[in-house]
C-alpha cells in the first residue's frame, strides 16, 4: 500500500515539473516593456497649496502690468457685484499686436494648407528648370576650371622662357665682365705676388668658377629648357652674378690703393664702373624674373582655386537643386506638416496671449462690495502691482495662503481655486478665485514665498476663521489637444524624446512639448494622435 503512495506522489510531482517546464518553454513570456497611447483630452496647469481662513477684509486691487487708465467705471460708496468693471486700461498697442498676430496666424494656416496640398505641376516644371539650369552652370564652371588650367600652363612657359632669356642675357654680360675688363685691369695693376694682388686674383677666381657652374647648368636648361632645370639655371647664374659684382667692387677699391693709384688710368676706372652698372641691372633683371615666375605661380593657383571653388558651389547648387525637386515630386513629408501644423499652434498661442494681455487691462470686481477707495483717475498711469480701488467684500471670510518662488510666475489675479477644508472633509467642495498677490516677498524659514488673498464663491456657514484650507489653483488649462502623461517622456540635454517602435526596433524621436500639467504633457509636435510610445520597465 506504501508502495503504491510513493509511486501516485511521483507520478503527480513528475507532472507537475512537466507543466512548469511547458510554461516555462511554450508559455506567454511578460514584455519588458509597457506602452502609452498618444491621446486627446484637456491638460490642466495647478499649483496646490495650503491656506487659512481668516475674516474677510478690505481687498486691494491692482493690475499685473503698468497702463495708462482709460476709463473708470466706479466711484467711492458704489455697490458692486461680482466680476463687474471697475476700471479699464488703454488697449490700443495691444489692439495692434492681435491684429498682428491675427495676420502671423492666417500666413502659418496659409502654408499649411499649401503644405497639405503639395506641389503643383507648374511648380515642379520651376524645380526641374532649376536642375537644368543648374547642369548648364556646372558645366560652364568645368569648361572654366579647364581653361584656367591651360592658362596656367601658358603664363608660367611664358614666365620661364623669359627666365631663361635674363640667364642666357645675365652670362653674357657678366662672361664679358670678367673675360674683357676684370682679366684686363687686374693684368694691367695687380699680375705681381702683392698681398693686394693676389686677394685680386682670389675674387677673380670665385666669380670664373661660379660662372663656369652657371654655364654648366645653363647648357642643361637650353638644351631641356624644363622649369626646374630653367630653376637651377636662374640660381646658379645670380650666385655667379653676385660673385662678379663682389668681385668688381673690390677690383674699383684696389685702384685706390696708394700703391697702384698714380698709375691708374681714368679709363680703366669708368670701365669698371660701368661694367658694375651693366652687373647691377642683370641682377635686378634676375630677381624680377624670379618674381615673375613666383607671382604666376600664386596667381595661376589663385585662379585654379577660384575655379574649382566655383565648381564645387555649382555641384552644391546642382544637389540642391535635384534634392528640392526630388521632394516637390515626392509631396509633402510628415515632417513637414508637423513644421507647418506647430507654426499654426504657435501663432493661435501668441493670439491667446495677446487676448489674455487685454483681458488683464480689465479690472473687476473679485466679490459683491462697496468701493472705498480710489487712488487713481481717468489719464493717469497705473502701476504695476501698486494698490489702485480698495473695497469691502460683503463675505464674511477671505483665505490667505503663502505661495513659493518657483511657482509665483504661475498664478495670476482671478485665476480659479478649488478648495477643500480639513475640517468639512475632501468631500466637501468649494471654489473661488485669487483676488490679491502681495508684491513684496514673505521670508518664512529661510524660503522666499508671496503672500495671496482668494475668496469663496460661496460661503458655507460652516467655515470658521483659522481652518485649514487645501486650494488647487488653476493657473492654465488647454482644452483638446495631444497629450502624454509626465513619466513617458525623457529628456537628455535639453532635447525632449520619447521610444517608438518602427520596424521592429526600438528608435528615440524627438518632440516638441507645450502646457505641462500635473500628470499630463502637451504634445506639439513630432507625435501623432493614437501613436504608441514605450515605456521600458
Amino acid at each position: 500500500m506504501k508502495k503504491k503512495i510513493i509511486i501516485v506522489i511521483s507520478i503527480i510531482i513528475g507532472l507537475i515539473g512537466l507543466y512548469f517546464a511547458y510554461q516555462g518553454i511554450f508559455g506567454e513570456k511578460e514584455l519588458p516593456y509597457t506602452t502609452e497611447v498618444v491621446s486627446r483630452g484637456d491638460v490642466i496647469q495647478n499649483v496646490s497649496v495650503t491656506g487659512t481662513v481668516i475674516p474677510a477684509k478690505q481687498i486691494d486691487l491692482q493690475f499685473e502690468n503698468q497702463g495708462k487708465i482709460s476709463r473708470i467705471e466706479t466711484k467711492v460708496g458704489d455697490r458692486v457685484s461680482t466680476d463687474q468693471v471697475l476700471i479699464r486700461l488703454n488697449t490700443a498697442e495691444l489692439n495692434a499686436q492681435l491684429k498682428s498676430n491675427q495676420a502671423a496666424l492666417d500666413i502659418t494656416q496659409a502654408k499649411l494648407a499649401q503644405t497639405l496640398a503639395g506641389s503643383r505641376p507648374e511648380d515642379i516644371q520651376v524645380y526641374q528648370a532649376a536642375v537644368d539650369n543648374t547642369q548648364i552652370e556646372v558645366f560652364n564652371k568645368e569648361q572654366a576650371l579647364i581653361d584656367a588650367q591651360a592658362d596656367v600652363d601658358n603664363d608660367l612657359n611664358v614666365a620661364y622662357e623669359d627666365a631663361l632669356d635674363s640667364v642666357k642675357t645675365a652670362y653674357t654680360v657678366t662672361d664679358q665682365a670678367l673675360l674683357i675688363i676684370f682679366a684686363g685691369v687686374r693684368k694691367n695693376y695687380f699680375n705681381g705676388s702683392s698681398q693686394l694682388s693676389i686677394a685680386v686674383k682670389d675674387k677673380e677666381s670665385v666669380a670664373k668658377n661660379d660662372l663656369s657652374i652657371a654655364e654648366d647648368y645653363l647648357d642643361v636648361a637650353d638644351n631641356n629648357p624644363m622649369h626646374n632645370n630653367i630653376d637651377s639655371a636662374l640660381n646658379s647664374i645670380k650666385t655667379a652674378v653676385i660673385s662678379t659684382r663682389n668681385a668688381l667692387a673690390y677690383l674699383r677699391a684696389a685702384l685706390d690703393d696708394p700703391s697702384v693709384s698714380n698709375s691708374v688710368s681714368s679709363a680703366d676706372e669708368t670701365s669698371i664702373d660701368t661694367e658694375r652698372a651693366s652687373i647691377d641691372n642683370q641682377l635686378v633683371n634676375l630677381t624680377s624674373a624670379e618674381q615673375s615666375i613666383s607671382s604666376t605661380k600664386i596667381t595661376n593657383q589663385a585662379n585654379i582655386n577660384t575655379a574649382e571653388a566655383n565648381l564645387n558651389t555649382a555641384k552644391t547648387n546642382l544637389n540642391k537643386a535635384k534634392d528640392e525637386l526630388t521632394l516637390k515630386k515626392a509631396g509633402p513629408r510628415q515632417t513637414d506638416i508637423d513644421l507647418a501644423q506647430a507654426e499654426v499652434n504657435q501663432a493661435q498661442a501668441n493670439i491667446l496671449q495677446i487676448y489674455e494681455k487685454i483681458n488683464k487691462t480689465i479690472l473687476k470686481a473679485p466679490t459683491n462690495g462697496v468701493i472705498t477707495v480710489i487712488n487713481k483717475e481717468e489719464g493717469e498711469t497705473a502701476q504695476a502691482n501698486l494698490i489702485i480701488i480698495s473695497m469691502i467684500s460683503t463675505g464674511n471670510f477671505q483665505i490667505e495662503a503663502n505661495i513659493s518662488e518657483t511657482e509665483i510666475s504661475k498664478v495670476n489675479l482671478g485665476d480659479g481655486i478649488d478648495m477643500t477644508l480639513d475640517a468639512l472633509g475632501p468631500d466637501e467642495k468649494f471654489t473661488g478665485q485669487i483676488v490679491k498677490i502681495d508684491p513684496a516677498e514673505t521670508i518664512v524659514s529661510g524660503v522666499i514665498y508671496y503672500k495671496t488673498t482668494s475668496i469663496f464663491d460661496v460661503e458655507d456657514e460652516r467655515i470658521k476663521s483659522g481652518m485649514t484650507v487645501n486650494l488647487d489653483i488653476e493657473t492654465d488649462k488647454k482644452e483638446n489637444i495631444l497629450y502624454l502623461p509626465y513619466y513617458s517622456i525623457k529628456e537628455i540635454d535639453g532635447r525632449k524624446y520619447v521610444i517608438v517602435m518602427e520596424d521592429g526596433k526600438r528608435e528615440e524621436k524627438t518632440i516638441t512639448i507645450g502646457l505641462e500639467g500635473e500628470t499630463r504633457v502637451e504634445i506639439l509636435s513630432g507625435l501623432e494622435e493614437n501613436q504608441e510610445v514605450i515605456i521600458e520597465r
